[in-house]
């Protein structure tokens, strides 16, 4: 046998351990770059804008968006329910106000000092305890009686999620209390009903109730909720 055919497996081998020493260099500078490559410089930056077109349509939406990266999506969808929710009653007393002149302006100072802070200021907090309150209700009788434990990503995104179509419908209900005080109370009720089924039934599936503890997940849940509210509400009148 010559030495050109003794030494073509040693080639071969060369040839082999080169080319895979070249994609490790290839895919560790891959990586180099984008480790290198700045990321979004805060979770607001990374929002996707029809994301959120999709949640002002369909707030059930809110179950396509992946918890660990899309929670921003649920938590500012929680503030904009509350700020929906304060400038609704917000409007609506302006609107009584304009209807009733000075009559209004004294009611509604009379009740600011009655609870020691604004109005707007007092639903603001009342609004944003009645949310948390609700869905931490809601999440931790789910872990407790449900088949299915979720953490507090999946209930920003998943519930939360499902508030801004609710802060701009209230908003809406606030402004139609200049036209109508009681189709703007009709509809701010309506929406507050359909929000709290949506909540529950949606945290239901989420934690897989089954179908023989839906009433005591329901009763715990809503009494749990309703207890801490009641004690918010003290404390705050």
């Amino acid at each position: 046998m010559s030495d050109t055919h003794s030494n073509q497996p040693d080639l071969h081998k060369k040839e082999a351990h080169e080319e895979v020493e070249s994609q490790t260099a290839a895919a560790a500078a891959t990586d180099a770059a984008a480790s290198a490559a700045p990321g979004p410089a805060s979770p607001l930056a990374a929002m996707d804008p029809k994301k959120l077109a999709e949640l002002l349509k369909n707030p059930t939406a809110s179950l396509q968006l992946q918890p660990q990266t899309d929670w921003i999506y649920g938590a500012l969808g929680a503030a904009a329910g509350v700020v929906g929710f304060v400038l609704w009653n917000w409007l609506f007393q302006e609107a009584i106000k304009t209807k009733l002149g000075i009559f209004g302006a004294w009611g509604g100072l009379a009740i600011g000092n009655l609870f020691g802070v604004s109005v707007p200021a007092k639903f603001l907090l009342l609004g944003l305890f009645s949310i948390v309150l609700l869905a931490g209700s809601l999440t931790l009788i789910g872990n407790w009686r449900g088949a299915r434990k979720r953490d507090w990503r999946e209930a920003a995104a998943y519930l939360g999620g499902t508030q801004w179509l609710f802060g701009a419908a209230w908003i809406v209900s606030g402004l139609l209390a200049f036209v109508s005080l009681q189709l703007s109370m009709l509809l701010g009720l309506f929406l507050l009903l359909v929000n709290l089924v949506l909540l529950v039934g949606l945290a239901q599936d989420l934690h897989e109730v089954g179908r023989e503890r839906k009433f005591l997940y329901i009763t715990y849940s809503l009494a749990a909720y309703s207890l801490l509210f009641y004690l918010i509400t003290s404390i705050l009148a």
